[in-house]
């Protein structure tokens, strides 16, 4: 992605403890911003994303962040950088 480039945010939560609860379930690690919390794909993030998406017990929503973001390794193209957000 071109620098100054503002990274897509691949899926919103309702709140800031349902965005960091579905990021703790799945095991990503993140940086937090104002509103927003980013990471970066790689092969450790592809196995916890893998294994949350195989997990009958993982819940719909996280298992929706966890389908996109994986889906998103798997694009050769894809960025390697993901942004989730929240509302103030």
């Amino acid at each position: 992605m071109p620098a100054g480039d503002p990274l897509p945010t691949v899926m919103t939560f309702p709140s800031l403890d349902e965005a960091e609860g579905a990021l703790d379930w799945i095991g990503l690690e993140c940086t937090e911003g104002e509103h927003w919390f980013e990471g970066d794909l790689d092969d450790d993030a592809a196995e916890a994303l893998e294994a949350a998406v195989a997990d009958p017990e993982t819940p719909l929503e996280v298992r929706g962040l966890a389908a996109a973001l994986l889906g998103q390794w798997r694009d050769s193209d894809g960025p390697r950088t993901w942004r989730v957000g929240f509302p103030a």
